[in-house]
């Protein structure tokens, strides 16, 4: 009786395995060619919001990345060729604006990464909200960081710089217009006039 039962519960295995018992045989599920299955590639623009840190793939179309602390980063159509990971993300503050009385930061220090270069005739926009400037204070800038060389003395370490741009107030949003990012950091400041 013992042998009976093992041999049907057996057989019951192997027929269940070929699809028998009324069921129709499926082919299983494959992969693509080299065992991995292709993500989707994205065929319109992406929009894509998070707290601390938003991450999107993102294609030719181009997109939009936020975070609700502030920053927005808009990359054009035409910017990217194979789609891929993009992480718009606060980042470490840094302390070069505040070494002198004549500049104060706008918001978190960020970052967009990896790099991206907006194609010929158009831009990358980056912006954070501003109602208002403050009394004495003029037109706000972005400051993006970039790597001059690697730091001497330091294994894995890069020597950067800052550099500006203007991102006058438009429709409630300090907006900087730039031609690339950089992957680095990106901070808004103001300027005092009066402290010059």
């Amino acid at each position: 009786m013992e042998k009976f039962i093992w041999s049907v519960a057996i057989m019951g295995t192997v027929a269940a395995g070929l699809g028998c018992g009324g069921g129709e045989a499926r082919p299983a599920a494959s992969a693509s060619s080299g065992g991995e299955v292709a993500a989707p590639k994205p065929v319109s623009p992406v929009s894509k919001s998070g707290s601390g840190s938003v991450d999107a793939l993102i294609g030719s179309a181009g997109g939009r990345l936020e975070l609700t602390e502030g920053p927005r980063v808009v990359i054009p159509a035409g910017a990217i060729e194979e789609a891929a990971e993009y992480v718009l993300k606060t980042a470490p503050i840094t302390t070069a604006f505040f070494n002198e009385e004549s500049e104060r930061p706008i918001g978190p220090t960020f970052v967009l990464s990896p790099a991206v270069v907006a194609p010929d005739g158009d831009y990358v926009e980056v912006s954070m909200p501003m109602a208002s400037l403050p009394d004495g204070w003029g037109e706000p800038a972005i400051a993006y960081e970039y790597a001059v060389g690697a730091r001497v003395g330091a294994e894995d370490s890069v020597h950067t710089k800052w550099q500006y741009e203007n991102a006058p107030v438009s429709n409630g949003r300090a907006t900087a217009r730039m031609d690339a990012l950089t992957g680095m950091r990106l901070q808004f400041v103001l300027t005092n006039l009066e402290a010059q």
